[in-house]
């Protein structure tokens, strides 16, 4: 279904649509499954305000034009006016390349051409293959198991720096920059997600095209030390195993395969959780144990699997 909205209110503001089209979804169910959503406020609404993701605090701020008081490093952006859709160029090791910022991803993304790229040019930076924790997106998406994730030891543009930040590298067979390309000002060689700059307080000002990065917590480079399953969600709300992610060859869960659903991980019933919340009960620090409750056609199983930081 498609209707316009005449507004709607978020806390106690209210937020003038003026008739901006809105389709109402109930599927696939992945999209509402990593977090308990309702409704997915775009970029084509927020650029009508000041907008702050306060990451630390986890806080929203919402508030008319002209009206926020920026703080940070300011770093120019490019902006879709139909869209809304902020993008920023970047230095990675030399390389200039332009992303979008996604605050409604999973993860960072980018092709696995360039990071295989980059694995060339810089073969200390480290590497891991299947995406697991933030980096499995969903599961839906070709491959997943073997998707190739990196640490960059720092991205940054103008003033801004981020550091140690994860990366998924997509399949060719899977060309989202190209299908993002048609939403931005220009095209784009992939997506930060909040996982790039969760210790930042970032503010978008969409009036002046700039995006503001106030440090006020410490970069997470713990954020793929978790237990190595890629999990996909089911209609039902529980979760297939599609791949156990391995470690120096060898796999990094011994007694898992994939098919197996994923009832329990300690105290923690997996179906009906969200998938966030499965991902929770998974981490923990290296070489700590999680006690998975599995099915396998029928049969209930116990693995008793340890966490292990990928990257």
């Amino acid at each position: 279904e498609a209707a316009p909205l005449s507004g709607v209110r978020v806390g106690g503001m209210q937020l003038n649509f003026d008739g901006i089209p809105t389709q109402v979804w109930s599927k696939p169910k992945y999209l509402f499954s990593t977090m308990q959503i309702e409704a997915n406020l775009p970029s084509v609404v927020l650029q009508r305000y000041d907008i702050l993701f306060d990451y630390p605090g986890l806080h929203l701020t919402i508030a008319q034009p002209g009206t926020l008081k920026f703080r940070g490093a300011r770093a120019a952006a490019s902006i879709q006016p139909q869209t809304g859709i902020v993008q920023i160029d970047a230095l990675i090791g030399g390389d200039s390349l332009s992303f979008a910022l996604d605050n409604g991803a999973a993860y960072s993304v980018t092709s696995d051409e360039i990071l295989t790229r980059f694995s060339q040019k810089h073969p200390d930076w480290p590497q891991t293959t299947g995406a697991v924790g933030c980096a499995n997106i969903w599961g839906w998406w070709p491959g997943e198991p073997d998707w190739t994730v990196m640490r960059l030891p720092e991205l940054s543009w103008g003033p801004v720096r981020l550091e140690g930040v994860g990366m998924v590298g997509l399949p060719k067979e899977f060309p989202l920059t190209t299908w993002y390309s048609q939403k931005t000002a220009k095209p784009v060689d992939g997506l930060l997600g909040p996982n790039a700059y969760k210790a930042f307080r970032v503010g978008i000002d969409y009036g002046n095209s700039a995006v503001y990065f106030e440090k006020t917590a410490s970069f997470d480079l713990q954020d793929l030390t978790i237990v190595g399953l890629t999990l996909q969600p089911q209609v039902d709300g529980s979760y297939q195993v599609i791949g156990v992610a391995n470690q120096n060859g060898k796999p990094t869960v011994d007694g898992v395969e994939p098919e197996d659903v994923l009832l329990q991980v300690g105290n923690l019933k997996a179906t009906g959780a969200t998938m966030g919340t499965v991902f929770d009960a998974l981490r923990g620090k290296p070489g700590d144990t999680r006690t998975l409750l599995l099915d396998r056609k029928g049969k209930q199983i116990k693995v008793d699997a340890k966490v292990v930081r990928f990257l």
